[in-house]
């Protein structure tokens, strides 16, 4: 059977997309996207999950301490977007620099005016050390600052 130019020019990507299920996935870029589902799942334990037990994050915030805070920022959220973009990787041995940017946009419960209090957008600059422990890659070090959103159509 032979398939018309039409029909092989909508096959052709369906088929390349396919053949790429069965690569392995960059285990850093794995972790990235492990992070982004985690915050818009609003889940402080699925990202605690992928911190180390020693992580420290910026002012010296241990893992507890980062896990119970996002706990409570999520807890605001009825709920939460997040886009990463402008990810860059510096590998070393079992260790990696990552750097990317976060839009974050949520709706924040109307109990208590908290709409009022909580912003529904910001954006970020993160900067991660990450490590491969026991065959999983965590986060060992975070940074972050506040950035002015992006224009439109960035």
């Amino acid at each position: 059977m032979r398939l018309s130019r039409t029909a092989a020019g909508l096959f052709t990507p369906v088929l390349v997309v396919c053949l790429g299920c069965g690569t392995k996935a960059d285990p850093v870029q794995a972790l990235v996207e492990d992070l982004e589902e985690a915050a818009e799942d609003k889940s402080a334990d699925g990202i605690r999950d992928r911190l180390t037990d020693d992580f420290r994050g910026q002012g010296g915030v241990n893992r507890a301490e980062a896990t119970a805070q996002l706990r409570r920022y999520f807890a605001a959220y009825e709920k939460v977007e997040i886009e990463v973009y402008d990810v860059s990787v510096q590998r070393g041995d079992g260790a990696a620099d990552v750097a990317f940017r976060v839009e974050f946009s949520g709706d924040a419960l109307s109990v208590g005016g908290l709409g009022g209090l909580l912003p529904p957008g910001a954006a970020y600059r993160f900067d991660l050390h990450v490590v491969e422990r026991a065959g999983a890659w965590k986060v060992q070090r975070a940074a972050w600052e506040a950035l002015a959103p992006p224009a439109e159509g960035r």
